[in-house]
């Protein structure tokens, strides 16, 4: 029998290397290095390299969920899509310029899929905590689709939609805290 992939523990190990990596590299940087090319592009490669590790770690923690190890796997594709793609223009592969864009959606879709994820991990007590998360997923994905949208508009964002997308985080940030301590709470007897 063939044992189960444990995505969490590969994530858990990239994160720690890269986070240990960016340090060294990092200490050596301010300790003799001269601040040069290479060393920086190493440098935000590590750090690269942690970021994505936690956000493909978040979407790994539903992964042994079946209900919801699509989305862990779709949460994790989408992450190493974005790796790559800003790996590239860190090593000038391809001139950022004609990259950023799609750079700045990877990054907004693995926060937005990992915050998701996250949130997925609560087993709602009640119908309210499960209404609670539906809409705070619901923010969740609204904020997204505006800032992705903003990202790829030529013009600046006008004020109206900069003030909505600031009441969306802010409902975002407190459904997010909230549903969890309504779901402890929910199990707590008097």
């Amino acid at each position: 029998m063939s044992k189960a992939i444990n995505f969490k523990k590969i994530f858990l190990y990239c994160l720690v290397i890269a986070l240990s990596l960016s340090a060294l590299i990092g200490i050596f940087i301010f300790l003799i290095g001269e601040f040069a090319e290479t060393e920086l592009r190493l440098l935000l490669t590590t750090l690269t390299i942690g970021g994505y590790s936690l956000t493909a770690l978040c979407s790994a923690t539903i992964y042994n969920r079946n209900a919801l190890r699509v989305f862990s796997i779709i949460g994790m594709g989408v992450t190493a899509i974005g790796f790559v793609v800003t790996i590239i223009p860190i090593w000038e592969f391809i001139e950022i310029d004609d990259i950023w864009k799609t750079m700045i959606i990877f990054i907004i879709l693995t926060v937005a899929i990992a915050h998701t994820s996250l949130l997925l991990q609560i087993k709602p007590k009640t119908k309210n905590i499960k209404y609670s998360m539906i809409v705070t997923i619901f923010f969740i994905s609204t904020v997204t689709l505006m800032l992705i949208r903003s990202t790829l508009k030529e013009s600046d964002t006008t004020e109206i939609e900069g003030r909505l997308i600031g009441v969306l985080f802010i409902l975002d940030v407190l459904g997010t805290v909230v549903t969890p301590i309504l779901n402890r709470i929910s199990v707590i007897k008097d």
